[in-house]
Formats: C-alpha cells, structure tokens, sequence
C-alpha cells in the first residue's frame, strides 16, 4: 500500500473501493498491478465502471486497455463536471 496516497484514512477504515480509486487516479503501473492482483481485475473493472472521482484521462486509457467502452462509465456519462450553486 502507498501510504501517501491515503494519508487521509486509516487503513482499517480502507475500502477496496477507495484503494482502487486512488490507485486509478494517482498510483503508477506498479500499485495499480498490486490492487488489481489483492482485489481482482472485475472489481478494478467494476470500480472503473461505477466511480464518481475518477479523472477522464485515466478512466480514458484504462478503458482503452481493458477494451471497455468509455460511454458506458459514470465518469463519461456524467456531463456536470462543475459544482453549480443555487440561485
């Protein structure tokens, strides 16, 4: 686990879920190796799919690699990218 990318939780209170996002978002080739071998290529999947954090960009190369289509995650379906207030 790479510690500095989790500085804001403690890791009994580390879900699968947050450590593959961050491992998407921010780990290199070699964490997102270790996450993809401790939680299992379908839940990577699955995460890539269903994750409201994650970059366009990785999401983008990840679906290349996985042979996903881009659509067909939240990220890409999502078309609000910016917080807008209430008036």
């Amino acid at each position: 686990m790479r510690e500095e990318l989790f500085w804001d939780r403690e890791e009994q209170m580390l879900s699968p879920e947050i450590e593959i996002e961050r491992a998407i978002n921010f780990g290199g080739f070699e964490f997102i190796e270790e996450v993809q071998k401790k939680h299992g290529l379908t839940k990577f999947a699955d995460v890539l799919m269903r994750n409201k954090n994650l970059s366009k960009k990785a999401v983008n190369y990840w679906c290349l690699v996985l042979g996903i289509k881009r659509t067909k995650t939240y990220t890409f379906q999502n078309t609000v990218t910016i917080w807008m207030p209430f008036r």
